[in-house]
C-alpha cells in the first residue's frame, strides 16, 4: 500500500446548504492504496459524497519516503490520518464575496 495525494479544485453541490457562502475550495485528499487509479477513483467518489462537484484534479501525487520528511504540519496531519483511516481530506475554501485581502483567515468546521 503507498500513500497518494491529490489535489482538486472544487465547488460546492446545490445540495450542500453548509457552503452556500463558499465559491469554491482546493481539496487535498491522502489515500492509503495499493493503485493510483483506483485512489483517484476513491478521492473523487469522498468528494462527491461531501456534497462537492470535483471541477478538475490539479495534482495527482505518489507520495515516497523522502517526500514525507518535508511535508508541513497539516498535511502530515492528513497522512496520518489516511494512515490510520485510509483517507483524509481538508477543503481550503474561498467565499463568494471577497473580502478584504487583510482581513483574517477564518476556519470553521463543515
Amino acid at each position: 500500500m503507498k500513500p497518494f495525494l491529490f489535489v482538486l479544485n472544487v465547488v460546492p453541490s446545490q445540495f450542500n446548504k453548509q457552503c452556500e457562502d463558499i465559491a469554491g475550495a482546493k481539496a487535498h485528499i491522502w489515500i492509503i492504496s495499493d493503485d493510483k487509479d483506483k485512489a483517484k477513483a476513491r478521492a473523487e467518489s469522498y468528494v462527491i459524497g461531501a456534497l462537492w462537484n470535483v471541477i478538475n484534479f490539479e495534482h495527482e501525487l505518489e507520495i515516497f519516503p523522502e517526500h514525507l520528511q518535508k511535508l508541513h504540519e497539516a498535511e502530515a496531519h492528513l497522512y496520518k490520518m489516511a494512515l490510520q483511516q485510509g483517507i483524509a481530506a481538508d477543503f481550503l475554501a474561498y467565499p463568494k464575496v471577497p473580502g478584504n485581502p487583510t482581513d483574517s483567515v477564518k476556519i470553521r468546521r463543515l
